[in-house]
């Protein structure tokens, strides 16, 4: 069984807290349903960590003396005698109402055992079809929380004098569970002890004033950006710089109407040297700087590098667990489930806020490869917009339109291109927080109780009240990763699309590239709001040209009309 954690409604600073459930196995006899009678007497065993120098106290009441040379504590002694009451009067209440428990199958019985975390069940009798006279408990032994999470090995017993396996496979038992053996006795079936599971809503306290100081930061920036700027005058869009260019036409751009974005400085050092247009095919890839691309491509890098770190880990431990790591079994595993096998932390775990933020980070490496992918894919369709100028009449597209003029997109791209992105980008972060995970549980005593937080075992074994981790999914990793290819792929594909032939040159947002396209011979106020074509503008001069931005009236008028290849274009 297996405790689901829902990271896709998990934030760092509301969180869900589940709950497991320690409990006891016990391999019974067919007559203890019947009240047959039982003991509990036990061997004597270290007090701490398994060192005989510790001291020696006896499991509850000694069946033998002590070993040899062995301390005694009469506390240790007085102790174990009234730990010994206290069990058998649970067992007592066990064996009243264990015929009303729920009755499973063997192979029911190790699938909802087989996990360390048990939050829909507790005490579990496993019925024997073997015999003891005087004694209608075979074995027993309690399932608490420990630092490795082994606290299911059980299952995997083999004799009665099994101490333990560091990492048990449940599902080796399930596929023959006509032969389970517990502690070297058949089991015939199992009668579990059906609880309610607990939850809670939580939220960290610390991670709250860390949220609300960067938010007050994000206001007041955007309060001072309100009142500093004028709102109306910034350029926003691409067809907001046009339309300010062509009503203020900038000086220092004349001479340049053929400047890109990447021969920008070329141009700056040239002006006014005609130069020849070329109908060459640009890629798109050109519309955004090299410095963006080498960053997106070193982001990418460093995500997959993240994933073949953590990932070969995870997979490695995962396999040293003892799990199965075919597509079928790491499949069952789950998207974001909890188990003992696939937990990132082990020897305690951590506390709620370093988990938080170590479940997240790999969510802020992806927040930068989102921002950056969608800089790019935006830079890319402005300037595909921008190429259909030589082609068609068509209006600017401005954030705050008037007349004809569109509007701007609001996802950063066309509809239907924008959406998808945003669906594999919403799809990126979910299967990355599926992939790991924060892990908060409670953990309840035997009866039902929670486990004080100051709790230890008498024999000095630390105990835990509550357990913070991350647990980590392999399939969803897998997952994750195929949806980064595809990202990537996405971006390679995009760069290597090219403009149609006779495209004007890739200005992309570089508003200084712009500038140099918007200084058209003739411009009026009225059809600054209407369509507009790029192209030669008027005769040539010397047998120099000159391109820009024009009214679609003009174009069609004749004043107008596309480069010609070869011809050398300057600026007025």
């Amino acid at each position: 069984m297996s405790v689901k954690v829902d990271p896709d409604r998990y934030n760092s600073l509301v969180f869900s807290s589940l709950s497991a459930n320690e409990y006891y196995y016990s391999v019974v006899t067919e007559d203890f349903l019947t009240g047959a009678s039982f003991n509990l007497t036990g061997d004597w065993e270290p007090r701490f960590m398994g060192d005989p120098s510790t001291g020696m106290i006896p499991k509850f009441a000694p069946a033998q003396s002590p070993p040899d040379g062995a301390r005694v504590d009469p506390f240790d002694l007085a102790l174990a005698t009234r730990r010994l009451q206290i069990t058998l009067d649970y067992y007592s209440d066990m064996q009243k109402s264990a015929p009303s428990w729920e009755r499973l199958e063997n192979k029911q019985c190790i699938q909802a055992y087989s996990d360390a975390f048990v939050s829909s069940r507790r005490n579990v009798l496993l019925v024997s079809s073997s015999e003891s006279e005087g004694n209608s408990v075979l074995h027993w032994g309690a399932s608490d929380m420990n630092t490795e999470m082994t606290n299911n090995w059980w299952i995997c017993s083999s004799t009665i004098n099994d101490g333990g396996h560091e990492s048990c496979s449940p599902d080796s038992y399930a596929s023959s569970p006509s032969s389970w053996e517990v502690f070297g006795f058949p089991i015939e079936y199992c009668l579990s002890e059906r609880v309610d599971s607990v939850c809670s809503v939580q939220f960290s306290e610390r991670i709250m004033y860390v949220m609300i100081a960067f938010n007050v930061i994000k206001v007041a920036a955007m309060l001072w950006v309100l009142f500093r700027y004028d709102a109306e005058k910034i350029l926003i869009s691409v067809g907001d710089a046009v339309s300010s260019f062509l009503k203020y036409q900038d000086p220092t751009t004349t001479g340049m109407c053929l400047a890109d974005k990447r021969g920008m400085q070329s141009f700056w050092k040239s002006r006014s040297l005609a130069r020849p247009f070329s109908k060459r095919r640009q890629h798109w890839g050109s519309a955004v700087s090299k410095k963006r691309w080498v960053l997106f491509f070193l982001l990418m890098m460093a995500s997959f590098l993240l994933f073949i770190v953590f990932g070969g880990w995870g997979f490695k431990h995962a396999k040293d667990r003892g799990l199965s790591l075919d597509l079928k079994s790491l499949w069952k595993l789950g998207f974001g489930r909890t188990s003992q096998n696939t937990m990132v932390l082990y020897g305690g775990g951590g506390d709620a806020d370093s988990t938080a933020i170590l479940a997240n980070l790999p969510q802020v490496i992806l927040a930068l490869v989102s921002f950056v992918f969608m800089s790019i894919i935006s830079s890319l369709f402005l300037a595909e917009d921008w190429s259909k100028f030589a082609f068609m009449p068509q209006s600017l597209m401005v954030s705050s339109p008037v007349g004809i003029q569109r509007g701007t997109w609001l996802l950063g791209a066309p509809l239907a291109w924008g959406s998808g992105f945003l669906i594999l980008q919403t799809l990126l972060h979910w299967l990355l927080s599926q992939s790991i995970f924060v892990v908060q549980i409670s953990i309840y005593n035997k009866d039902g109780t929670p486990v004080p937080d100051s709790a230890s075992d008498d024999d000095s074994t630390s105990r835990y009240a509550h357990l913070s981790n991350c647990g980590y999914s392999p399939i969803a990793i897998v997952f994750s990763v195929i949806a980064a290819v595809v990202l990537l792929l996405l971006a390679i594909g995009f760069y290597l699309r090219r403009f149609p032939v006779g495209s004007p040159p890739v200005v992309s947002t570089c508003s200084a590239a712009i500038s140099a396209a918007c200084h058209p011979i003739s411009m009026s106020e009225e059809k600054m709001y209407g369509k507009f074509r790029w192209g030669a503008d008027g005769d040539l001069f010397n047998g120099v040209g000159h391109c820009s931005i024009v009214s679609d009236e003009m174009w069609r008028q004749g004043y107008a009309q596309p480069p010609s290849e070869g011809f050398v274009y300057a600026g007025r």
